[in-house]
C-alpha cells in the first residue's frame, strides 16, 4: 500500500495518500457507528458514545469533530494517514487503521468525563491527535459540508454475544484461614 518511509511534514500528499485518508476515515465513521448501536442497545459500564458531528479529509488527514456524554465539551481528532499510530513510518497494508484510530485515539483516551469549567465557552473544539495551527478553533466555524450525519443503525451492527459472566478475583492471605467455601487441598 505504502512504502514504510516517514513522510516528511511539508511533503505534498499524493493522490494514492488522499484517497487512502478517505478510506480510512469511512471506515473509522462506520466502526463509531457500530459501536454507538452496540453502546445503545446494551448501555453500561466501558460502552462510550461518540456523537460525530463533523467529518472530512484534508489531504492525507482525517478530521472528527464529535461530543462524547456525559462531557459537554466538543472534541476534535486530527491524524495523518500517512503515519502509523504503532509502528514507525506508514501504515502497511496488514494494519487496520481505523481500528487503530478508534482503539487508541477514542476509547482508551476517552475524554467524556471531561466537562467544561465554569465561564468556558461552549464554541470550542478540544483537538487531539495532531492537532496543528490550521484547524477550526470552533465549531461555528466549520463549513456545513463537513457535516456528518449519522446513518440509522443497521440491527446485524448489533453484537447479541451474551457478556461472559466474571466473578470478582478472590484475595485471600495465603497463610491465613480459606475463604468460605473453599476446600482444602489435601497432598
Amino acid at each position: 500500500m505504502h512504502p514504510s518511509t516517514e513522510p516528511a511534514p511539508d511533503e505534498t500528499p499524493t493522490t494514492a495518500d488522499c484517497e487512502f485518508a478517505a478510506e480510512v476515515l469511512q471506515n473509522l465513521l462506520h466502526r463509531i457507528e457500530v459501536r454507538n448501536a452496540n453502546a445503545a442497545a446494551f448501555p453500561g459500564p466501558g460502552q462510550c458514545m461518540f456523537l460525530v458531528s463533523h467529518a472530512w479529509t484534508d489531504g492525507s488527514s482525517i478530521r472528527l469533530v464529535y461530543v462524547t456524554p456525559p462531557s459537554d465539551r466538543t472534541w476534535g481528532l486530527a491524524r495523518d494517514t500517512r503515519r502509523s499510530l504503532i509502528d514507525p513510518g506508514r501504515w502497511n497494508e496488514f494494519d487496520n487503521p481505523a481500528l487503530y484510530y478508534y482503539l487508541l485515539d477514542l476509547e482508551e483516551d476517552w475524554p467524556g468525563a471531561e466537562s467544561r469549567e465554569p465561564g468556558e465557552s461552549d464554541d470550542l473544539i478540544w483537538w487531539r491527535g495532531d492537532p496543528n495551527v490550521d484547524l477550526p478553533r470552533r465549531p461555528s466555524e466549520l463549513p456545513e459540508e463537513y457535516r456528518y450525519t449519522s446513518p440509522p443503525p443497521d440491527p446485524t451492527w448489533i453484537d447479541q454475544t451474551p457478556l461472559p459472566a466474571v466473578e470478582p478475583r478472590r484475595y485471600a492471605d495465603p497463610n491465613g484461614p480459606l475463604p468460605p467455601g473453599v476446600q482444602s487441598r489435601s497432598p
